[in-house]
């Protein structure tokens, strides 16, 4: 494990993530949830009903939320993270609703595995790591021919603004975790965070010690080298690397700092 990784793991070991609210079925399948799944799985051409008896594999799965919705439809599901705590909340979630998900404690960049899989999920979790393209072309190598690969980046154009505000931060409070989310409580929320899971929220998107920024064209060219077709985007991109370029400054704009893109492996 790098000196990125134990930074990274430092920080979800004390605020897991995403921690989300779910505490009956119905969060877990309808609702907001199933709003923000149902966004992933179109990008990829799937719909919830298209996963039972398939092989998926969710890198990064966090407190396993993503990792628990494939299951409920009947996939068989592989769920690794690095982050212990993230994964006890993880199991704990599988329990509760009588899930059945295999859960590994592993760094993303040091996964291996002879099994190959239908659908490979990596959401918010390459742009933590030291080798976000190395760690991608060893995620497309365990996804079978024929297969699709989603991934979730932070976008270099969408999430400029932010930059600045993690850089003042970090000028202002240091590298402590404590005392930039402190200063963030103060400064920019001017109150007391409410729950688990916006304390979570805050730490990822405010403290976290490492990201790296990405382009959709960047993706495509990482798709294009591990003979991946691209499917779909979320936000919808246009045709063309000129007309994804225009979209992106639109995303800088509005603020659009996380983007997923699918393809399918040939």
């Amino acid at each position: 494990m790098d000196k990125i990784a134990l930074s990274v793991n430092r920080l979800y070991e004390k605020f897991p993530y995403p921690s989300l609210p779910i505490r009956t079925e119905h969060d877990l399948i309808s609702k907001l949830h199933a709003n923000i799944m149902g966004k992933i799985l179109a990008t990829a051409g799937l719909e919830p009903d298209l996963l039972s008896g398939k092989e998926i594999l969710d890198a990064g799965c966090g407190t396993g939320e993503k990792a628990c919705y494939f299951s409920y439809y009947d996939a068989h599901v592989t769920a690794i993270d690095l982050c212990r705590s993230s994964l006890q909340k993880a199991m704990g979630l599988a329990e509760r609703f009588h899930l059945q998900v295999e859960f590994g404690h592993c760094d993303l960049a040091e996964f291996r595995t002879e099994k190959r899989f239908d659908h490979v999920f990596c959401l918010g979790a390459l742009h933590h790591t030291r080798y976000p393209y190395k760690n991608f072309a060893a995620l497309a190598d365990l996804c079978k021919p024929g297969g699709t690969i989603t991934v979730g980046l932070y976008n270099k154009y969408g999430r400029l603004a932010h930059r600045v505000t993690r850089m003042w931060i970090g000028l202002r409070a240091g590298s402590d975790i404590d005392k930039r989310l402190e200063y963030v409580e103060k400064s920019i929320y001017r109150r007391k965070l409410r729950s688990v899971h916006e304390t979570a929220y805050v730490a990822d998107k405010y403290v976290n010690p490492h990201e790296s920024y990405h382009s959709v064209g960047e993706v495509l060219g990482w798709f294009e080298k591990n003979g991946i077709a691209y499917i779909g985007a979320h936000p919808q991109v246009g045709e063309g690397g000129f007309s994804a370029f225009l979209t992106q400054l639109r995303w800088m704009v509005k603020g659009s700092g996380f983007f997923i893109v699918s393809g399918r492996k040939n």
